[in-house]
């Protein structure tokens, strides 16, 4: 995406990556140092993970953390393992991370001495945020709301439109923009195609809703218990949510968050902060819920923006058994529990997928270098170093299905280097056999699928 946009442009570069922020943010470093791309993309990677721990230091400092609290907190998010196992990805999350908590901790500040600077620091951070990442529009939408739950506080619908105005007139005036965008565009094109379709999905959710329940009781439940398979299915939606957001916190730190809340950890910080993190609790709770719903999946990193509004709990949980001098075995444990998340940093599961990795090696070494590719992963596609057709495609969506079923797409290339998965291998073994071919080499990934290399 990032090369695309260096060679023509932003509408290309939203053709490949459909929200190209962050694209465009490492390419414009490649522009101004030279920096290799891949690197240039690491390195705005690793500004973001800083920003995101001077950020969480800085917010526990705001809910009154004294020293010995923030140093905790440091440890805590320097050392969480869920949210370090993407640190040598190179992705969104901790741009729209950092900038959630830097919009939080200014909401804190904000609610307890109003200014303009206070409101505009606020809009400008949630805003970039929502840049990087659309659920930061619930933010932008509900965090103001949250001051009108505050108990010590006058005016407080005053504070609160006070800090929806900026984003109405930024709002609308985008919103115009786009309008007259649109209108200069083909009919055919989509301006912000990943964001229309969460809406086309989102309007279409009752339907869509009805027929997998009516998929599920046929599948799971017989005679009169199908009448209950929208709940069988919320149900089943709703553990897996659950599950996804115990596993990002991390079962350790669930039992030391459960503790604090038994001993009312929470009433020794100021009411109107603690109502605050709990309503960015509740909104982030609530933006997965509504995700789950309409995409029916949840991924341990999407929970992560709810992890991270938890996870400043801990440092007051852990000062508090630190300072528990009735039970001196509480520090060992609290010593026990950070150095074993931060041993557990070390280790992530990068290597789960080398396989694919070592499938573009081995086409680097193994094929001219003039030879032409079918792909169905990008990053196959773009580090094979090989002529590839972008256009067809990114036409079809990169859909393995797609790229079999259409023979001008792979017939005139000199291989297909496939990513094919579980849930595809009938469909790709019939191919095989239909086309009479057989694979050069294959690289196993397990559960994660593997890479067929064919020669044509």
């Amino acid at each position: 995406s990032a090369d695309a946009y260096l060679q023509q442009g932003f509408v290309a570069s939203q053709e490949l990556f459909g929200r190209p922020l962050i694209s465009i943010c490492f390419a414009t470093i490649h522009q101004l140092t030279g920096i290799p791309l891949l690197y240039a993309g690491q390195l705005l990677n690793s500004v973001f993970y800083a920003l995101l721990c001077v950020g969480f230091v800085a917010t526990v400092r705001a809910l009154g953390g004294d020293r010995r609290v923030q140093l905790i907190a440091a440890v805590v998010i320097l050392s969480h393992p869920i949210l370090n196992d993407h640190r040598s990805s190179i992705m969104r999350d901790p741009a729209y991370w950092a900038f959630i908590m830097l919009a939080f901790r200014e909401l804190l500040l904000y609610s307890r001495a109003p200014s303009l600077g206070g409101q505009l620091r606020w809009f400008a951070y949630v805003a970039i945020a929502s840049l990087f990442r659309f659920e930061g529009l619930f933010f932008a939408v509900l965090a103001p709301l949250s001051l009108l739950a505050m108990r010590n506080s006058e005016h407080k619908w005053r504070l609160c439109l006070r800090l929806w105005l900026p984003q109405a007139i930024v709002v609308g005036i985008a919103m115009g923009t786009a309008l007259f965008v649109k209108s200069t565009m083909d009919p055919s094109a989509r301006l912000f195609p990943a964001i229309e379709r969460y809406i086309r999905k989102l309007f279409s959710l009752p339907d869509a809703f009805a027929e997998l329940s009516a998929s599920v009781g046929e599948t799971m439940l017989g005679f009169s218990s199908r009448e209950d398979a929208t709940l069988a299915l919320v149900s089943g939606l709703a553990a897996v949510l659950l599950i996804n957001i115990l596993r990002a916190i991390l079962w350790p730190w669930v039992l030391v968050l459960l503790w604090g809340w038994k001993d009312r950890i929470s009433s020794r910080l100021r009411p109107d902060d603690v109502t605050l993190l709990n309503s960015h609790l509740l909104i982030s709770f609530t933006y997965l819920a509504a995700f789950t719903l309409i995409n029916h999946f949840m991924l341990e990193r999407y929970a992560c923006q709810l992890v991270i509004f938890l996870l400043l709990y801990l440092p007051f949980i852990l000062n508090s058994l630190w300072h528990d001098a009735s039970k001196p075995w509480k520090k060992v444990l609290v010593l026990a529990l950070l150095l074993g998340m931060s041993l557990d940093s070390l280790y992530n599961t990068d290597y789960r997928k080398a396989f694919i990795r070592d499938a573009r090696d081995w086409v680097l070494v193994n094929t001219p270098e003039d030879a032409s590719i079918t792909s169905n992963d990008k990053y196959l596609a773009y580090f094979s170093q090989r002529d590839f057709d972008w256009d067809n495609a990114t036409r079809i969506g990169f859909s393995l299905s797609r790229t079999l079923e259409d023979e001008a797409v792979w017939r005139d290339r000199d291989y297909l280097v496939m990513m094919v998965r579980k849930r595809d291998a009938a469909l790709w073994k019939e191919f095989i056999r239909e086309h009479s071919l057989k694979p050069s080499k294959v690289f196993d990934g397990g559960r994660h699928g593997k890479v067929f290399v064919v020669q044509l």
